[in-house]
Parts: C-alpha cells; sequence; structure tokens
C-alpha cells in the first residue's frame, strides 16, 4: 500500500482524536470516582496491631474502594473522642460520613450532641444483642467490637504476685502509682473507661474517687493524652513505667507475636472477686453526611465477616458479628468480658449521660488541670 502525505496526516488526526476521547473518558472516570467519595473519621490505631498492617487497611478500605468504585479518605485523630470533637465543630457544614470508634460512653455525648443519624444495617442480626441493646438500642451507632479496659503490666518488670488481687486503693499507693501510666479521660475513649470503672467501684464500696486521682498524682501516676502515648511510655523501659491503662486481650497480643505472655492484663479485685469495665465501640452514620448511600454501605460492609475476622488480631479486641470465630490466643490468654463482674452493671447508661460532663469537671480539678 502506497501512503501519502494526506493518508499519514489523516491517521495522525485520527490518533489525536482516539487519544483525545481516551482522556476525556479518563477524565470523566476520574471525576466520577471523586464525586463516589466516602469520609471516615477514627482513631489512629484502628486495625493498625496486626502483623501486615498495610494490608489489613488495604483489605478495608482498599476493597471497599474497589467493590464500590470510590475513594475512601480515612481522617486519623490521637482518639475516638477527639474525633468526635471535631465532628461537633462541623456539625453546621459535615464533613464526614462516617465515624468509627464511638464507645458506650461517648455516644451520650454524640446523642446529646446531634451530630449522628440513626441507621439499622440490614445485617444487624449477625451482631450480638446484648452488645447492641448495652451500646445505643436507637442505633445511632452499632457495635463492631468490644472488650475489656485493664491493667496491663510487664511481667519481666513487675512480679504477677504483685498485680494479683489489687483494689483501687492498692493502686493509689507509692509503689503502684509510680509504674503507672493512664490517659486523659477528656480526651480519650481508654481513659475514659479507666475513670467510668474507677467512679463505679468507689460507688460500689462508699469511697471518694475524686480523692483516689488526687493521691494517685501525688504518688507519681503519669498521664498521656492518648492510648498511643501511654503505650508508648509503657514500652520504654527508660521511663519506668511497667503498668498501662489498655485492654483485656493484651495478653492474647504478647502470645501471638512473640509466643510468650511477657504482657499480661490484670483488673481490679472487691471482695474476691474481678471487676472490669466493658468498653463496646460503634460505628455510626454522621447526620447531614455528604456522601450517605456510600456511608451506609460501608457501615454494612465493616459489620460484615469479611471485615470483622479481621478484628481480633489487628485490633485486638472481640468481634461483635457472632459469626466470627475467635483465634486460639483469645481462648488463652485473653480476659473474656462475658465472665467477669462488670462495673458497667453499677453505672447506668442514664446516670452517665447526667453526671459526665461533671465527672469530667471534677476530675480536671482532682489532678489539678
Amino acid at each position: 500500500m502506497k501512503w501519502t502525505a494526506g493518508r499519514i496526516l489523516a491517521l495522525a488526526l485520527a490518533a489525536v482524536v482516539v487519544l483525545a476521547a481516551a482522556y476525556v473518558a479518563l477524565q470523566r472516570t476520574g471525576e466520577a470516582r471523586a464525586e463516589r467519595r466516602l469520609v471516615i473519621y477514627t482513631y489512629e490505631s484502628l486495625l493498625k496491631w496486626g502483623d501486615d498492617p498495610n494490608a489489613t487497611l488495604d483489605a478495608v478500605y482498599g476493597e471497599f474502594e474497589r467493590r464500590y468504585n470510590c475513594e475512601v479518605v480515612v481522617r486519623e485523630f490521637d482518639d475516638a473522642r477527639s474525633a468526635l470533637l471535631a465532628l461537633i465543630q462541623e456539625k453546621d457544614n459535615p464533613q464526614a460520613d462516617v465515624i468509627i470508634g464511638i464507645d458506650n460512653v461517648l455516644v451520650h455525648e454524640a446523642v446529646d450532641a446531634g451530630v449522628l443519624e440513626p441507621y439499622t444495617p440490614s445485617n444487624l442480626d449477625e451482631i450480638y444483642d446484648w452488645l447492641v441493646s448495652s451500646l445505643d438500642p436507637t442505633h445511632h451507632v452499632v457495635p463492631y467490637d468490644y472488650g475489656l479496659i485493664a491493667l496491663v503490666y510487664d511481667s519481666q518488670r513487675i512480679a504477677e504476685e504483685e498485680m494479683s488481687s489489687l483494689t483501687f486503693d492498692d493502686l493509689a499507693r507509692p509503689e503502684y502509682a509510680s509504674k503507672i501510666v493512664a490517659e486523659d479521660p477528656t480526651v480519650s475513649s481508654t481513659g475514659l473507661g479507666f475513670l467510668l470503672w474507677q467512679i463505679a467501684y468507689y460507688k460500689m464500696t462508699g469511697g471518694d474517687w475524686r480523692s483516689w486521682w488526687t493521691r494517685a498524682i501525688d504518688n507519681g501516676m503519669l498521664v498521656a493524652g492518648s492510648w498511643g502515648d501511654a503505650y508508648d511510655v509503657f514500652l520504654d523501659e527508660a521511663q519506668g513505667r511497667p503498668i498501662v491503662v489498655s485492654y483485656g486481650t493484651d495478653g492474647a497480643y504478647s502470645y501471638h507475636f512473640y509466643q510468650e505472655t511477657r504482657y499480661r492484663a490484670t483488673l481490679v479485685t472487691y471482695n474476691g472477686k474481678e471487676w472490669g469495665w466493658l468498653q463496646i465501640e460503634g460505628i455510626g452514620l454522621v447526620k447531614g453526611a455528604p456522601h450517605r448511600e456510600l456511608a451506609e454501605e460501608f457501615i454494612e460492609y465493616f459489620l460484615s465477616p469479611e471485615v470483622q475476622r479481621l478484628i481480633p488480631l489487628n485490633n485486638w479486641m472481640y468481634p461483635a458479628n457472632e459469626n466470627v470465630q475467635l483465634p486460639p490466643e483469645y481462648e488463652r490468654y485473653a480476659i473474656d468480658p462475658t465472665k467477669i463482674r462488670l462495673m458497667n452493671e453499677v453505672l447506668s447508661t442514664d446516670e452517665i449521660a447526667a453526671n459526665l460532663r461533671r465527672w469530667l469537671d471534677e476530675w480536671r480539678r482532682a489532678v489539678g488541670s
């Protein structure tokens, strides 16, 4: 075939047209994907404590992006309460679609602030009924995991015998307080759970929880800003804090990664029985969410066995979906919340809702902040 200048020019023009059309198509695809955008607020450590955090996050957020042809933007905060405070500040102009990490204490503040909208996912029947009713029967948030607030200690730096059968009064003494790092309950959900655990304890025993904090601080207890900050102090042996306020699954974590039980969890005792505080974490739909349809899809997706099976070995909490089997580490080394007495029974949800703000103000005065 003879290639004339005219034919070459025609082919070149055709190629330009094809490339231009392809560029426009790609641009439109990108624009469409950008329009299908989901913004999630959560705490910075969510799902990051497994063997391969990047793979886990891709299996959750990346898979949702691929499945729903959208972009997932995750904004991380030091703690769940910090994420909630951001929602409250943005109440008149919501930026987020979903919030992950609102627990059975923060839910009262979130509902009162009017930043969440009730949503009942279609797979709610897979979530333990007692968790749903305990967290929020109105479904402003729906449970995705649960676990006990506990005292976790490094058994290489403090003996197990010292940590057995402790009361809260014991913990305020210098020999213990000087070794503890806790979290600030005004910004940390873990710290807030610890505070309510302690308030419930003294409601039951008749002591003064405020004076406990004053004594504990005077005797050397350290209060960090977040759970992550506290755990960093705990792991840094040079700081001399072999006890941290954390979770009852930390023993399972220690065994999974190190095949030993160096880091162990314990509770407080009263009348010879162990008592703990149960934290239930939930996922919720932001009121006025810019991308509500995607938000609803994500909430159902996050509660599915596909994602829930990742909770135990990556978030180190018990999964809320009753169809997920627990790994053997949990059976042997975690403190099962269903087998101990819960201080949550001492403080009703109405009592917490009515007094929480005052309690936080009193805590600030007790610790001198």
